[in-house]
């Protein structure tokens, strides 16, 4: 299955803060931590029950959602190495393949191109 990296915030913790910990902790080397910039949150994901499937929106009904995904847009750093465990797999997948492919990576990940599509990218030369 595809994931986007994620994690679970400390109990005394903010979400930019667990964020920038688990994004050093999970892809910078060890002895390494970068600055991240955190540009914008770009979507809100709930999951109301003890089921597997998540909401781009929040039922009315649900008082008590039992998980809240936040999906942020991070730009890597000018120059930067990740650090990737053995057991993950790193893929640079093109957004036209995400689009409309949720049998293959699930609901999230396949949202990405039309939550993307209003964010204007600016490409320069090395």
């Amino acid at each position: 299955s595809f994931t986007l990296p994620n994690g679970r915030l400390r109990p005394t913790e903010n979400t930019l803060d667990g964020l920038l910990r688990k994004l050093n902790r999970r892809l910078a080397p060890d002895t390494v931590e970068y600055k991240w910039e955190i540009a914008e949150l770009i979507a809100v994901w709930w999951r109301p029950e003890f089921d597997c499937n998540m909401y781009p929106y929040l039922p009315p009904h649900v008082t008590d959602p039992k998980e809240r995904r936040d999906i942020y847009l991070i730009p890597l750093p000018e120059k930067c190495s990740l650090c990737i465990p053995k057991n993950f797999k790193l893929l640079a997948v093109p957004l036209f393949e995400l689009y409309d492919n949720s049998h293959r990576y699930g609901p999230i990940l396949s949202s990405l191109p039309q939550l993307l599509g209003r964010i204007n990218f600016v490409c320069r030369d090395g």
